[in-house]
C-alpha cells in the first residue's frame, strides 16, 4: 500500500525547544537518544499532539508510575510556559505561543504540511489551540515572525492573516475533522487511531493490556460501520410496529374465536346439564316406583305376622291364670312356714361354710409369709454382717497409708459384726470426719503433684533447650554477639541473598596482640557495635527494610562511595589492616574515634581501663568475638558450660520423677480410701435399710398371722351353730308331715315363671310389629309423593332440554348417549349437572367479563345471557363478526410477508451481509499475511504465531457470512433470515449509537499469539505461560501485539499514516530480539517513532532510520546531534581500496 511518511519535525517554543527542525531522511524510523530528562519525549509528545489535535493524548505517558492519567501530569500550559522541575517554575511566566508541526511527504513526493498552534497565559488557564493543513513544505509555513531584529513565534491572526484563510482552522475541532478525512479515512476510524497511539506510546500500557491478548485484539480491531447497523435496526423495528399492528389483528380475531368458543362452551355445558338432569330424575322416578312395590309387599306380610301375635297371646294369658291357682293351694298346705324357714336355715349354713374355708386358706397363706419374712431378716442381716466384716478388712489395710486415724470406725464395724442386731450398731457411723480428712489430705497432694509436675516439665524444656542450644552452637561453629535474635537475623540476611555482615566477622586481630588487650577492646566496643550489620550501598534499602521491620533492635552500617576513612593508627596495633575487611576497619574507624587508643592502669587492687576520658574496671571475661580462634574457644566454653548445666538440670529432672511417683501413690492410695468410705457409706446405709424393712416385714407377717387364725375359729364356731339350727327345721317338717312338699312348690314357680317369660315376649314382639305396620304405611304413602314429585322434575328438565337441543330419535337414547359412563349413575350425574351448570355460569361470567374489555367495548357486543346470543352494534351475530375478522387477518398477512422478504434482502442480504463478509475477509487475510511475516522472524530461541479460530458460538453465522453470494443468495437466505428472526429482540434492544453484540464480527473469534520452540502446535500466550519467562521475554509478545494491532488498524484503504510512538521502549529485551521486532515493524511499513536512552536505529534490518542524540545543558537549552543511517548496499570503489575500509560511526553537527 502507498503510505504517506513523516519526513520532517519542528518545534518551535515546543518546552525547551526553541526553533528545532528534525529530518526524517527517506520516511524512515526515528530514534532519540539521550539521558533521562534530557527532552526525548519531548519531541514525541510534540508529534503524538499533531497527529491526534491532542485527543486522547497524555504527555510524557512513560513517567506516570500510579495513579490517574490526568493527575499531576504534564500538560499543555506547562509546555506552553516552559516549565521544568529543576527550575521549580516556569522559564516563561507570562506565558506565550507554541508550535508543533510535521512535513508529510504526500501523494508523488508532494510534501504536506501540518501544525498546530497553541498559547496561553498561566497554568491555570485555559489554552487556545488551531491548526494548519497546507500542501507546501515545513519550512514555508508562517510560524516564525521577526521583530525589531529579533525572532518570535506568529500569533493567531498573523499566522491566518498570512496564510489568507487557506489551510487555516481557527478551531481545533475543524482541524481534526480534516486531518481525519485526510489521512486516516473516517472520524471513527480517526478515534481509534488516537486512543491506539496513547495505548503504545508507553510500554506500562502495553503490559497492562496484554494479560488478555484476546480481548485486547478484540477492542482494538475496526469497529463496522455503525450506519449499516442503526439503518437494520430501525428497519427492524418498522418491521416490528407493522407486526404489531398484524398481531393486533390475530388479537382481535383471537378474541372473536375465543367468544365464540365461549358462546358454544355455554351451550353444550346446557345441553350437558339438562341432560344430565332429566337422566337422574328417571333413574330417581324408576327407583321410588321399585321401592313402593317393596315396601308394599313387605307391609302385607307384617299384617299377618300381628294377628297371628295377637291369638298366641290369648292362650298364654289363659295358662298363666290356671298355673298361679295350682301354687296358691300348694302354698296353704305349710300354714307355719317350715319350708322357708329350712331353706333360708340351708343358705345360711352354705354362706357359714364358704366364710370358713376362706379364712382357713388366708391363716395358711400368713404363716407361710411369716415363715419367708423371718428368713429374709435372717439373710439380710448375715449379708450386712459379711459387709462389715469386709469393710473392717479393708480400712485396716488403706488405713495405714493416710495420716489420720480411723479406729473409730473400725471399731464401729467390729462390734456390727459380734451384735445380734447389727442395724443397730451401723446406725450411725463416724463417716463424715475421716471424708474431710480425707479431702484435706487429697488436696494437699493434688497441690504438690501439680507443683512437682510443673518442676518436672520445665525441667525437660529446660534440657531439651539446653540440648538444641548446645547443637545449634556445634553447627554454628563459632561464639555471635549477645545480641537479641541475632542468629535469626542472620538467617533471614542470608536466605534473603542480601550483601551484609556484622563487623566483628571483617575484623582479623593482629599478631602478637594478647587476649587481655582483645577482651579490653571488646569491652568498650560492646556487642552491640561488634553486631552491627555493614553492608554497601546497593544493598543498604534492603537491608534497612529487614531489619528495620523484622529486628528493630540491630543496627546498620552504610558504607558509601564518598565515605571517608579516619585512620588512627593506634588501632593498627590490634588488627591485621591487611586481612581485615576494609569496610569493616572503616566502620570500626568512625566508632572509635579518637588520637589515643586504650590503656590499662592499676588502682588499688583492680585494674581501670581507660579511654576517651572514660574509667572503668576491666572485666575478667576473655574475649568472645575478636578473631576466628577466639571465637571457636568461647564456643567451646560456652558449649561445655551448657553440658555442665544440661547435666545438672537432667539429674534434678530424674529426682523430681521420683518425687512425683512417691506423690502419685500417696495420692492414689488416699483416693482408693475415699472410695471405701463412699463404698462403707452407700452398701452399709443399702444393707441396713434392707435389714429394717425386713424386720418390719416379718413384724407385719407375724400380726396378720394371728389375725388370720382368731378369723378362722370364730367363722368355724358360727358354722357349727348354723348346722345345729337347720338340723332342728328339718326334724320339725318330719312331724308336720310336709316332706317333698318343697320340691313340688318349686316346679310349679318355674313353670309359672316360664309361662309369663313368654306371655311378655310375644307382648312386646306385637307391639314392634305394630309400629313397622305404621312405617310401613308411612314409608308407602312418601314413595307415591316422591315417585309425583320426580316425574314433574323429569318433565322440567325434558322441556330446559328440548329448548336447547332437539334430537332426531327418541328422547331417552339421546340423554344416555349423551351422558355416557354416567348414565347409570345418579351420583354421578348429579355431579356432573353441577358441574355442567357451574361452568356454564362461569362461562357466562367470562363473557360478560370479555365483552366489558377494550376489544370488546370496540365491537360493541351485547350479550343476552338467556339466549345466550352476542350482537355487535351493527346488529351482527357473532358468527358474521368472526367471518369479517378472519378475511381482514388474511389479507394483512400476505402483506407482511412480503414486506419482511423485502426487508431482509435489501438490508440484511444486500448491506448488513455484505459488509460484515468485507470485514472478516480481510480480517482473515491480515491473519494469514501475519503469519507469514512472523514465521520468517526468530526471537531469541522462540518463534512467534498469530492466529484467529472462530468461536463455537459464532461459527455457524461466520459460515453463513463468508459462504455469502450476491449474485446467488438464495443458498444462505434462509439460514441468515432465520437467524435474524430468533436474535432479532438482541438487535432491536441495542443502546442507540452500539453494535449489537451478535452481529459484532470481532466477537465471532478467538484471538491466540502462540510461542514456538520445539512443538509443532506451540502455547498460547497468556498470564502464566508470560510469567514463566525472562522480562525481556515477556516483553518481546507485548511488542509484536502492538505491532500486529496497528498492521490490522492501519491496513485499511484511505488510511495515510500507519505511525507508531513507542517512549521508553525495548527495556530488558537483547539486541537481537530488538533488532527482529525493529525489522518486523519494517515489514509491516510502519513507522515508528522511539524515545529510548540507549535504542539507536543502525540496524540491518532497518532500511532507514534516523538517530538523534539530546543533550539538555545547565539552562534547560536543548542540543541535537542527528545521524542518518541506511542499509543500502554502497557501491565499491575498486580502484581505491582505502575507501572501501569501513569507517567508525558518529554523530554529525548540532542541528
Amino acid at each position: 500500500m502507498d503510505f504517506y511518511r513523516i519526513k520532517k519535525i519542528r518545534l518551535i517554543n515546543f518546552h525547551n525547544f526553541v526553533d528545532e527542525t528534525i529530518e526524517i531522511r527517506s520516511g524512515g524510523h526515528l530514534f532519540m537518544l539521550g539521558d533521562n530528562g534530557s527532552g526525548k519525549t519531548t519531541v514525541l509528545d510534540a508529534v503524538h499532539y499533531v497527529l491526534t489535535a491532542g485527543r486522547s493524548m497524555e504527555f510524557n505517558s512513560a513517567a506516570r508510575v500510579a495513579g490517574a492519567k490526568h493527575a499531576a501530569g504534564r500538560s499543555v500550559q506547562g509546555i506552553v510556559m516552559r516549565y521544568n522541575i529543576e527550575s521549580n517554575g516556569p522559564l516563561n511566566p507570562n506565558g506565550g505561543i507554541t508550535y508543533a508541526a510535521l512535513e508529510i511527504c504526500g501523494r508523488q513526493g508532494r510534501p504536506v504540511s501540518i501544525a498546530i498552534g497553541v498559547s496561553t497565559r498561566s497554568m491555570d488557564e485555559a489554552v487556545e489551540r488551531w491548526g494548519i493543513i497546507r500542501e507546501c513544505p515545513v519550512a514555508d509555513l508562517p510560524l516564525v515572525q521577526t521583530e525589531n531584529g529579533r525572532r518570535r513565534a506568529a500569533t493567531k491572526s498573523e499566522v491566518k492573516s498570512a496564510l489568507g484563510g487557506s489551510g487555516y482552522y481557527g478551531q481545533i475541532g475543524s482541524y481534526a475533522d480534516d486531518l481525519a478525512a485526510r489521512f486516516f479515512s473516517d472520524p471513527e476510524t480517526f478515534a481509534d487511531v488516537c486512543k491506539f497511539l496513547a495505548t503504545g506510546k508507553a510500554y506500562r500500557e502495553i503490559a497492562a493490556h496484554t494479560n488478555d491478548y484476546h480481548q485486547l485484539f478484540r477492542q482494538l480491531l475496526q469497529e463496522p460501520p455503525r450506519e449499516i447497523f442503526e439503518a437494520v435496526i430501525a428497519n427492524l423495528k418498522s418491521l416490528e410496529e407493522s407486526r404489531q399492528d398484524l398481531d393486533k389483528l390475530r388479537a382481535k380475531h383471537l378474541f372473536v374465536e375465543e367468544l365464540d368458543a365461549l358462546l358454544t362452551r355455554v351451550n353444550d355445558s346446557r345441553i350437558d346439564q339438562a341432560a344430565c338432569e332429566w337422566q337422574e330424575r328417571h333413574l330417581a322416578a324408576r327407583e321410588y316406583q321399585d321401592a313402593y312395590d317393596q315396601c308394599s309387599e313387605r307391609l302385607t306380610a307384617e299384617q299377618h305376622r300381628l294377628a297371628d301375635l295377637q291369638t298366641e297371646q290369648k292362650r298364654l294369658d289363659i295358662l298363666v291364670e290356671s298355673t298361679t291357682h295350682r301354687l296358691s293351694e300348694l302354698q296353704r298346705q305349710d300354714a307355719q312356714g317350715l319350708v322357708a324357714k329350712e331353706r333360708e336355715a340351708r343358705l345360711a349354713v352354705d354362706d357359714a361354710k364358704h366364710k370358713h374355708e376362706q379364712a382357713k386358706k388366708k391363716w395358711i397363706a400368713c404363716q407361710v409369709r411369716r415363715d419367708e419374712t423371718e428368713a429374709d431378716v435372717t439373710r439380710a442381716r448375715d449379708a450386712l454382717i459379711r459387709a462389715a466384716q469386709h469393710a473392717g478388712r479393708t480400712l485396716q489395710k488403706l488405713g495405714r497409708a493416710v495420716p489420720f486415724s480411723s479406729a473409730a470406725l473400725a471399731a464401729a464395724l467390729d462390734d456390727a459384726t459380734k451384735s445380734a442386731q447389727p442395724e443397730n450398731e451401723l446406725a450411725d457411723l463416724p463417716l463424715a470426719d475421716l471424708r474431710q480428712s480425707a479431702d484435706t489430705t487429697a488436696q494437699t497432694l493434688d497441690r504438690q503433684l501439680q507443683a512437682t509436675e510443673d518442676r518436672l516439665d520445665a525441667l525437660a524444656k529446660r534440657c531439651d533447650q539446653l540440648s538444641a542450644d548446645i547443637t545449634e552452637k556445634k553447627n554454628r561453629g563459632e561464639a555471635v554477639p549477645l545480641v537479641k535474635n541475632f542468629v535469626q537475623a542472620q538467617r533471614a540476611l542470608q536466605q534473603k541473598l542480601l550483601r551484609a555482615h556484622p563487623l566483628y566477622d571483617g575484623l582479623v586481630p593482629a599478631p602478637g596482640v594478647t587476649a587481655r588487650e582483645l577482651a579490653a577492646l571488646e569491652q568498650l566496643i560492646g556487642d552491640a557495635v561488634l553486631a552491627t550489620w555493614v553492608t554497601d550501598e546497593a544493598s543498604a534499602a534492603d537491608v534497612r527494610a529487614l531489619l528495620f521491620r523484622d529486628f528493630p533492635e540491630h543496627s546498620l552500617a552504610v558504607v558509601a562511595s564518598d565515605t571517608e576513612p579516619h585512620p588512627h593508627d593506634w588501632l593498627r596495633r590490634y588488627f591485621d589492616y591487611e586481612r581485615s575487611d576494609g569496610d569493616a576497619l572503616l566502620v570500626l574507624q568512625h566508632q572509635l574515634d579518637t588520637r589515643h587508643g586504650p590503656h590499662v592502669e592499676p588502682f588499688l587492687d583492680q585494674s581501670i581501663l581507660h579511654f576517651r576520658l572514660r574509667e572503668q574496671v576491666l572485666g575478667a571475661a576473655p574475649p568472645r568475638l575478636l578473631g576466628a580462634e577466639q571465637r571457636q574457644r568461647e564456643l567451646e566454653r560456652e558449649v561445655r558450660e551448657l553440658e555442665k548445666r544440661r547435666l545438672a538440670a537432667e539429674k534434678e529432672r530424674k529426682e523430681t520423677a521420683r518425687e512425683l511417683d512417691g506423690l502419685g501413690e500417696r495420692r492414689g492410695a488416699v483416693g482408693l480410701y475415699k472410695t471405701l468410705l463412699e463404698e462403707i457409706d452407700g452398701d452399709v446405709r443399702r444393707l441396713r435399710d434392707t435389714v429394717t424393712r425386713a424386720v418390719g416385714q416379718s413384724v407385719l407377717a407375724q400380726t396378720d398371722a394371728v389375725n388370720a387364725r382368731d378369723t378362722c375359729q370364730f367363722h368355724e364356731e358360727d358354722l357349727q351353730t348354723k348346722k345345729e339350727r337347720q338340723t332342728d327345721l328339718l326334724v320339725a317338717m318330719q312331724k308336720a308331715g310336709l316332706e317333698g312338699l318343697e320340691e313340688r312348690l318349686a316346679e310349679v314357680e318355674r313353670k309359672l315363671g316360664r309361662i309369663k317369660k313368654e306371655q311378655h315376649n310375644a307382648l312386646v314382639e306385637s307391639g314392634r310389629v305394630q309400629e313397622t305396620v305404621k312405617g310401613l304405611q308411612q314409608l308407602c304413602e312418601q314413595h307415591l309423593a316422591s315417585l309425583a314429585a320426580t316425574r314433574a322434575e323429569r318433565d322440567a328438565a325434558q322441556e330446559r332440554l328440548l329448548a336447547w337441543h332437539v334430537p332426531d330419535g327418541p328422547l331417552d337414547n339421546f340423554v344416555r348417549t349423551r351422558c355416557g359412563q354416567e348414565a347409570d349413575s345418579r351420583a354421578a350425574l348429579r355431579e356432573r349437572a353441577s358441574a355442567a351448570g357451574e361452568t356454564a355460569a362461569v362461562t357466562a361470567e367470562k363473557i360478560r367479563g370479555k365483552v366489558v374489555l377494550n376489544e370488546g367495548v370496540a365491537f360493541g357486543f351485547v350479550y343476552d345471557e338467556p339466549f345466550n346470543t352476542l350482537h355487535d352494534r351493527r346488529g351482527r351475530v357473532l358468527a358474521d363478526v368472526r367471518e369479517a375478522a378472519q378475511h381482514e387477518l388474511r389479507e394483512q398477512e400476505e402483506l407482511i410477508s412480503e414486506q419482511t422478504l423485502r426487508l431482509f434482502r435489501q438490508l440484511v442480504m444486500d448491506n448488513l451481509v455484505s459488509k460484515l463478509q468485507s470485514s472478516v475477509l480481510r480480517l482473515q487475510e491480515m491473519a494469514r499475511r501475519i503469519g507469514q511475516l512472523l514465521r520468517q522472524r526468530t526471537f531469541g530461541n522462540n518463534r512467534y504465531a498469530f492466529s484467529i479460530t472462530p468461536q463455537e458460538s459464532c461459527r455457524r453465522l461466520c459460515e453463513l457470512v463468508t459462504r455469502y453470494r450476491s449474485l446467488d443468495p438464495e443458498k444462505t437466505e434462509a439460514d441468515l433470515r432465520a437467524f435474524i428472526e430468533d436474535h432479532a429482540d438482541e438487535i432491536k434492544n441495542t443502546e442507540v449509537g452500539e453494535i449489537p453484540p451478535i452481529l459484532d464480527y470481532r466477537n465471532w473469534f478467538r484471538y491466540e499469539l502462540k510461542v514456538l520452540t520445539t512443538g509443532a502446535d506451540g502455547i498460547v500466550m497468556d498470564r502464566k505461560v508470560k510469567s514463566i519467562g525472562s522480562g525481556g521475554e515477556q516483553a518481546v509478545p507485548n511488542y509484536l501485539l502492538i505491532l500486529t494491532i496497528a498492521h490490522f488498524l492501519f491496513d485499511k484503504d484511505k488510511i495515510r499514516l500507519p505511525v507508531l510512538i513507542f517512549d521508553e521502549a525495548f527495556y530488558g529485551i537483547d539486541a537481537g530480539r530488538r533488532d527482529q521486532l525493529l525489522g518486523f515493524a519494517s515489514d509491516l511499513e510502519l513507522q515508528l517513532f522511539v524515545a529510548s536512552p540507549d535504542q539507536d536505529g543502525v540496524k540491518k534490518e532497518i532500511a532507514y532510520s534516523t538517530s538523534i542524540f539530546v543533550v539538555k545543558d545547565s539552562a534547560y537549552n536543548v542540543h541535537l546531534y542527528p545521524y542518518h543511517w541506511s542499509a543500502a548496499p554502497k557501491q565499491l570503489d575498486l580502484l581505491d581500496t582505502d575507501r572501501n575500509a569501513p569507517a567508525s560511526l558518529a554523530y554529525e553537527p548540532e542541528l
